[in-house]
């Protein structure tokens, strides 16, 4: 399984679409993982994506960064807590939500800034940062998904929860014993994986490989665009991923 590697400055979109130029964005010198180390830390990065670990005990405070490479975050865990700005021009506080829930937001290129975790419950995210912004495949939003893309073949096992121009997230569900529909998934990219069963993926062709069970200790799991398969959860725990898609089409690869 790989996952794929934009490289370079051009990408082609669609036949028949116009070649895009992509800007490719860096860390400053305030970056979260420079200026406030305790709080960030990398799981994966490679040319097109940097995954960070975000992470904040109870009544502690950031120390002021930036994360100039716009993003979006599956915030898992949270209570409550405040955003500030030093030139005071942005605070904002929330109180802990006895009804949260996890959830994936979308987050501009952001200044200086720190976060002070107020409440009692750890604060934990995965944020992905995009090293090359509005470098979507052209077209994307006219086309509808195919009719095996894996949100219409497979929508009982596969929920959109945020979708923009660089990336589709999906929350991933297997109850045990079952298997999935025949679907594909036309964009390569990651796993976040919550909570990971034994697990047998087949083909129209049949089962490949014996059933095996992804390891968690690695959090995040990189794969490519899949084509047509299945998986079945032959273990006796449900099977429950976080699945980041980048949509950068299938030039390059």
């Amino acid at each position: 399984m790989k996952i794929l590697l934009v490289g370079a400055v051009l990408l082609a979109g669609s036949a028949g679409a116009q070649t895009t130029a992509c800007k490719t964005l860096a860390p400053d010198a305030q970056d979260a993982l420079v200026a406030s180390p305790a709080n960030h830390t990398v799981l994966f990065e490679d040319a097109d994506v940097r995954v960070l670990d975000v992470h904040s005990q109870p009544h502690t405070r950031e120390a002021v960064h930036t994360h100039r490479l716009p993003s979006v975050m599956y915030i898992e865990r949270q209570g409550a807590g405040t955003y500030d700005t030093p030139d005071g021009t942005d605070h904002r506080s929330h109180p802990t939500d006895p009804n949260f829930k996890p959830r994936v937001i979308g987050i501009k290129s952001e200044g200086p800034h720190w976060t002070e975790n107020t409440g009692d419950v750890p604060f934990h995210a995965i944020r992905v940062e995009f090293k090359h912004p509005g470098c979507g495949m052209p077209g994307w939003k006219a086309a509808a998904p195919a009719a095996d893309d894996a949100v219409v073949a497979a929508p009982a096992n596969h929920t959109v929860v945020f979708e923009n121009d660089d990336a589709r997230v999906l929350d991933v569900h297997l109850a045990p014993g079952a298997k999935e529909p025949v679907h594909t998934h036309p964009w390569p990219g990651f796993f976040y994986m919550v909570e990971v069963a034994p697990l047998v993926n087949s083909t129209p062709a049949g089962p490949v490989g014996p059933a095996r069970t992804m390891p968690i200790a690695m959090k995040i799991l990189p794969i490519g665009a899949e084509g047509p398969h299945s998986v079945e959860n032959v273990g006796d725990v449900p099977l429950h991923l976080i699945r980041f898609e980048l949509k950068y089409g299938s030039a390059g690869k």
